[in-house]
């Protein structure tokens, strides 16, 4: 009953995001580099390794 309140659009749109910070968290990142590597990769299927390790780079 409560899931029929919203659109589906907004439900696929909140699991998307989820899903987004559940893969960078297992990849080890957390709070504002998390969400930089989300932001950055968004136009992507996921976070590429890449990106970790220019994270990485810049944390050493």
């Amino acid at each position: 009953q409560c899931l029929d309140k919203y659109p589906v659009e907004v439900i696929y749109q909140f699991f998307n995001q989820s899903w987004w910070f559940i893969d960078v968290y297992y990849m080890g990142l957390t709070g504002k580099v998390a969400e930089w590597a989300i932001c950055k990769q968004k136009s992507h299927r996921r976070v590429g390794q890449c990106t970790i390790m220019s994270v990485d780079a810049m944390l050493t």
